[in-house]
């Protein structure tokens, strides 16, 4: 971010925002005219139905997050910089480094925040409300329980003073999440490019092997915009043949759990987190999975 941007914050940040509550909109029509023309995989009778289910639990969680943490968000932020307060403060003499490196900090933070919510029961829970869509799409971006907004939100409020977070860096980082998290759930291919993207940024391909209904493809690629977090951490996971991949959860298959009754409901259905019950998964069937790792 140049300096001279960071040096205007104050008439440039609330154009910024107006374009980060723009950018869903935004990226859901251009996306989802990606997937009317070019689909991956083939669409669904119920497409209209099952957009609409999780629009309206993205619409609703949205206004209740913005009531109860869009001005705290903001003062925790204003009284971060003011104060000086937090670990980006020891390099505060190199504006653009110090901005780069809190992106970096917020994108780690998100890999450790995702892969909690696949190792930790209770985060299973919550989070098994967006696993659970068998047909995903640009929708299924925004299809999470509002449980699990409550206690990311909640802890980010914690993260900011102890980073040293400014607004401009969260503001430009959730915007980087819309971009990315929309364009990874759609149904769409970027073909061959795909080999090239995911050096970088986490893409189509990668991410339904996050999305399978096999326990050891889903607890992998947890990655939300950089894909070197994977790399680093040895979660990459890369599947030759995409089409081959089940989508969903296979506790949540009847549509009774597709509506938003049933999202909400979630979190609170019996069933454990897929694999605890099984702590080897038979070799016949790891040998049968043609999956590979990167």
């Amino acid at each position: 971010m140049p300096v001279v941007v960071l040096a205007t914050e104050s008439e440039w940040l609330p154009r910024v925002i107006s374009i980060r509550l723009a950018l869903p909109v935004v990226m859901l029509a251009v996306l989802w005219a990606w997937e009317t023309l070019r689909p991956f995989f083939e669409l669904q009778q119920t497409r209209n139905r099952h957009a609409v289910r999780n629009l309206t639990l993205a619409v609703c969680n949205a206004f209740v997050m913005g009531v109860l943490f869009g001005a705290a968000t903001v003062a925790t932020a204003t009284w971060t910089s003011d104060n000086g307060f937090g670990l980006l403060q020891l390099i505060d003499r190199f504006p653009v480094a110090r901005f780069t490196a809190g992106l970096m900090l917020l994108d780690g933070w998100m890999y450790v925040w995702h892969r909690l919510n696949h190792r930790v029961t209770l985060l299973w829970r919550f989070h098994r409300a967006h696993h659970s869509d068998p047909n995903m799409d640009v929708t299924t971006a925004s299809r999470f329980h509002l449980g699990e907004h409550l206690i990311s939100a909640t802890l980010r409020l914690v993260l900011i003073p102890l980073l040293g977070l400014s607004l401009w860096q969260i503001v430009i980082y959730e915007m980087a999440v819309v971009v990315m998290t929309h364009f990874h759930h759609a149904n769409i291919t970027v073909g061959r490019a795909d080999r090239w993207l995911r050096c970088l940024i986490v893409t189509p391909d990668m991410h339904k092997v996050h999305h399978s209904r096999w326990q050891p493809e889903t607890d992998s690629n947890y990655a939300v915009v950089l894909s070197v977090w994977d790399r680093l951490a040895r979660t990459l996971q890369l599947n030759p043949d995409p089409h081959s991949i089940a989508i969903g959860l296979d506790e949540f298959t009847d549509d009774c759990w597709q509506s938003i009754r049933g999202m909400l409901r979630t979190p609170f259905a019996g069933g454990q987190r897929p694999g605890l019950t099984q702590e080897t998964e038979g070799q016949s069937e790891q040998e049968s999975r043609s999956t590979t790792h990167t």
